[in-house]
């Protein structure tokens, strides 16, 4: 055997002995490493992830992904099976994002943690204890992109529709209407300002009869015044003519009416008895002379007779 086959040997047991170094440490490392299985499931698409993409908990290497298939409960849903380090404790307000790895076109699992659910997630494959992938942020993003896309080219259509022949030319009678109402406008304004700079010399006409309406204000108060006075003395005067008067009639009633009724009563006595002596004088006149004959006895006087 010659230095060239002794070589060969040589270099041949060497990478031999590298390759069963390398592959001992990578078994070694596989079996060391003590994992529990959790399942993640969506609808969506899964770009990008395959067996073996790492799985991340809040930014540390956790796992990996055992596989990716379809539920075969459910064809629509996605299950991702993941074999996550035993000494991670996951909680039931954990959920899956799906991020992407540099720009190798790979895709890993992030875990994240909510906060809204403490209590302990168990492992395994059973559908209550699966994990939701939510979108991403890239993915919340590219939809969010693609809605605002989707609602430019609708705004560009109602532009286009808004901006017909038709529109335009309506736009531009608008814009001569709006035109000739700021010409009328500025008109307007220059009529305001002139009646504006007359308001001063209102205000000081206002003011004067505003002063000469309470000039006659102040006269009709005192006028009123003296009025009350008169009349309250008018008022007691009348007052006092008035019991005056009532007096006098009272004393007329009290004094002077019987005075004058008897007056009145030897005045009709008086002229009785000269009708009496008239009718005497005429029946007899000698009686006037002679005297009168004396009367016969009335009924219940002395010597009276009644007529047989």
């Amino acid at each position: 055997m010659g230095k060239d086959s002794y070589a060969l040997a040589t270099g041949l047991f060497m990478a031999a002995l590298i390759a069963s170094i390398v592959i001992i440490i990578f078994w070694l490392g596989d079996v060391e490493r003590q994992t529990q299985t959790y399942v993640a499931m969506t609808r969506d698409s899964v770009t990008g992830l395959k067996a073996g993409s790492i799985v991340y908990y809040r930014g540390i290497d956790v796992g990996k992904v055992s596989a990716v298939r379809f539920d075969t409960n459910d064809p629509s849903v996605i299950v991702v099976p993941m074999e996550v380090d035993d000494m991670v404790r996951l909680n039931r307000g954990v959920y899956a994002t799906l991020e992407l790895q540099g720009v190798t076109g790979l895709t890993q699992i992030a875990l994240k943690d909510s906060g809204d659910n403490p209590e302990p997630l168990p492992s395994g494959g059973s559908p209550d204890t699966r994990i939701p992938i939510k979108p991403s942020f890239i993915d919340r993003l590219s939809v969010a992109g693609e809605d605002t896309v989707k609602e430019t080219h609708e705004l560009v259509l109602r532009l286009n529709q808004l901006l017909d022949k038709n529109n335009v030319q309506q736009m531009k009678q608008i814009l001569i209407n709006i035109e000739a109402a700021t010409g009328r406008f500025s008109t307007l304004q220059t009529s305001a300002d002139k009646a504006l700079a007359q308001v001063p010399a209102l205000t000081a006409d206002a003011r004067r009869a505003l002063s000469e309406v309470n000039g006659l204000t102040d006269e009709f108060k005192q006028l009123s015044r003296q009025m009350r006075q008169e009349l309250t003395a008018l008022s007691k005067q009348s007052g006092d003519l008035m019991q005056t008067g009532a007096s006098v009639g009272q004393q007329l009633l009290q004094t002077t009416m019987p005075r004058a009724n008897i007056l009145m009563l030897q005045m009709q006595a008086t002229i009785h008895r000269f009708d009496r002596v008239a009718t005497m004088l005429e029946t007899d006149p000698q009686a006037f002379l002679l005297g009168a004959e004396p009367l016969s006895p009335a009924p219940g006087e002395p010597g009276f007779k009644a007529s047989q």
